[in-house]
């Protein structure tokens, strides 16, 4: 059988995508730096389900082989409306949740991934079977497509769901809240965030157009993202020294919080309708604050945020915040030129101490960000 020209560009740019799929899960399988691949889970919380989710496009194949066939275009299209949502937002909920201690996503992820191995499945044999199975328009193809719709419509909205955790969380874990840039990836999160969305948007304007040409350069641009997604996923985004995971591993773990939102304490609100509190409140809370923060050195708690802050003290959250900000330059800032302020005493007590040592004792957790936010605030 002949090919056109066209079909040969098919044929390649759906090669370049699944080997670029292949690629992905491989390394992905294969890298495990020391000392992080005893704790993969930990540090690279994602790792299995990026196998997973790559490796599954390895169905597109046929494509390769039938460049031609309408039911392989139609098996790629019915993969790209519903596949390119579904494993971006598993991607994001598996690793950002984990980060944040959610596990709502859980059983939804499941279903709709039995769902969608289900309809692909389905898409997958009738393609391979010879003749024009699906384009033929059977009553249970109908149904098919309908059905194919409605999970592609849920799986967006799961998408949706899944990147507003994600700047939800970017917004939360702000300096004015919170005092260790490691409890959140920030930094990596508002750097590849993008490429889940690039990825959506190819995937779908490329199957509404519907044509070969379309659907090459969808491939080609979404094998372009995935490439630089794995560059950004080899190295590990989450900086809890192995030594302290190994150590809290034997302890009895702490219950994961339902949703990603830090609670405010009920407990400690102050109900009143003043817009304002008078500079006599406000010396008083500055006075608790300091007395919680560099008396009974709650600064050294790497954790600490201004919610955890504001509970001990037994003062409204917005009170507090509204000091800091006034009086002691800022959350993140008071509470990390506590613990710089720390680390150098230790260093003059202890000269022999190591640079691990002088952060892990002053609440800065690890060396990285203990040198990344003296530079920050230093200079």
């Amino acid at each position: 059988m002949l090919y056109s020209t066209q079909d040969l560009l098919f044929s390649a740019a759906t090669t370049v995508h699944v080997v670029v799929s292949i690629m992905v899960a491989v390394v992905r399988w294969g890298h495990r730096c020391e000392p992080y691949a005893k704790h993969m889970d930990y540090y690279y919380p994602a790792w299995k389900a990026i196998i997973a989710c790559f490796l599954t496009n390895i169905i597109l194949s046929t494509a390769i082989f039938m460049p031609n066939d309408e039911d392989t275009i139609l098996q790629m299209r019915m993969m790209f409306i519903m596949g390119s949502p579904f494993f971006c937002a598993t991607l994001m909920f598996v690793y950002f949740g984990k980060s944040l201690k959610t596990t709502k996503w859980h059983r939804p992820i499941i279903i709709m991934a039995l769902i969608f191995t289900l309809l692909m499945g389905t898409s997958t044999t009738l393609a391979i079977i010879p003749g024009n199975q699906i384009i033929y328009k059977s009553v249970f193809c109908k149904w098919l497509f309908s059905f194919t719709g409605v999970m592609a419509l849920l799986f967006m909205a799961c998408f949706i769901q899944a990147l507003r955790m994600i700047i939800r969380a970017l917004q939360r874990f702000s300096e004015s809240n919170y005092s260790n840039p490691d409890d959140f990836p920030q930094q990596y999160a508002s750097e590849v965030i993008w490429i889940p969305v690039v990825n959506v948007l190819t995937s779908w304007c490329a199957t509404f157009i519907g044509t070969q040409t379309a659907l090459s350069i969808g491939l080609i641009i979404i094998a372009v993202t995935n490439t630089i997604f794995l560059i950004g996923a080899l190295s590990p985004h989450r900086s809890l020294d192995v030594s302290r995971l190994e150590q809290e591993s034997n302890n009895p773990a702490e219950p994961e919080i339902a949703d990603e939102q830090e609670p405010e304490p009920e407990a400690i609100l102050v109900q009143t309708n003043e817009e304002t509190i008078s500079q006599e409140r406000k010396e008083e809370i500055a006075r608790t604050i300091r007395h919680f923060v560099e008396d009974e050195q709650a600064y050294l708690d790497n954790h600490l945020t201004l919610a955890s802050l504001s509970r001990t003290c037994g003062i409204n959250r917005t009170y507090v915040s509204q000091v800091i900000s006034e009086r002691m330059g800022g959350f993140y800032t008071y509470v990390n030129r506590c613990r710089l302020a720390h680390a150098a005493q230790l260093k003059v007590q202890n000269p022999d101490a190591s640079v691990e040592e002088l952060a892990s004792a002053s609440g800065f957790g690890t060396r990285q960000t203990y040198y990344n936010i003296r530079r920050q605030l230093e200079n």
